[in-house]
């Protein structure tokens, strides 16, 4: 019944983030005479101070942030596979640079990241994806290199070895088979983190602009208001609890997969 639930609340707040790309309204349209209307079949949420629909710009900071989430999850899947396989099979100086490199980028806050890719990118989405890319690369380096040294332990791995098999083909037929299961089910459940991370990049002005219908965005905008029109604020939160929340329920077995193996 819980899983249930959690997966209703999921596809809810999907099924918005993917309204938000084909659009549900105009959500940068001011009508000052319609500042903080209330709910109504105009305004399904109502409206904010400069009389925006509130239903149009929560929709697309859902799907902005979505996108955001999936690139970013992309870049850590791909990077992260190449660079963990290379710490874990590559010999000499290789291997130890690919491991020193996994190690710092999953030490340097994300924070940090964003802060020097903003810098040298500017301010947008792709820049914020790619530092929470980069950001998640390197604790999914090192737990695809703590399961490819736990697939190499296995009789039919060390049997391909012996016969002469060279790496690039065991790696193929053998070793991505074990991880990347694992892989996949630890970087679903990590899409909320991700989401999470981009609303608080957005909230601290690393996004494209302040008028930028973003959740983190939102609520930094927004929070002005709290004693005149609290529900301003409360949206945007509440949909980015309920997704993060659902995305870490919802992938229950990602929570004994961890990356320091």
């Amino acid at each position: 019944m819980r899983r249930l639930i959690t997966s209703l609340c999921l596809a809810i707040v999907v099924a918005l983030a993917l309204a938000g790309a084909f659009g549900t309204g105009d959500p940068h349209a001011i009508q000052l005479d319609q500042r903080h209307a209330q709910a109504s079949l105009a305004y399904w949420l109502g409206a904010d101070h400069l009389g925006r629909d509130v239903f149009a710009r929560l929709v697309e900071g859902g799907w902005r942030a979505l996108s955001a989430a999936l690139v970013a999850a992309t870049l850590a899947l791909v990077g992260g596979l190449v660079l963990g396989l290379l710490t874990a099979l590559s010999p000499g100086v290789l291997g130890f640079l690919a491991t020193r490199l996994a190690d710092l980028l999953a030490l340097i806050p994300e924070i940090v990241i964003a802060i020097l890719v903003v810098a040298v990118l500017g301010p947008s989405v792709f820049s914020m994806a790619l530092s929470l890319g980069l950001a998640a690369m390197g604790n999914t380096a090192l737990l695809v290199h703590g399961l490819t040294r736990q697939a190499q332990r296995e009789g039919y791995v060390a049997s391909s070895f012996a016969l002469g098999a060279g790496r690039l083909h065991i790696a193929r037929w053998h070793l991505l088979p074990a991880v990347l299961p694992p892989l996949l089910t630890y970087l679903a459940g990590h899409i909320g983190h991700l989401v999470l991370g981009y609303s608080a990049l957005a909230f601290l002005g690393l996004g494209a602009d302040s008028g930028t219908p973003d959740w983190g965005s939102m609520i930094f905008e927004y929070r002005s208001y709290w004693f005149e029109d609290p529900m301003l604020v409360l949206l945007p939160a509440m949909a980015l609890l309920l997704f993060s929340a659902a995305m870490n329920l919802l992938v229950e077995p990602q929570r004994n997969i961890s990356p320091w193996r």
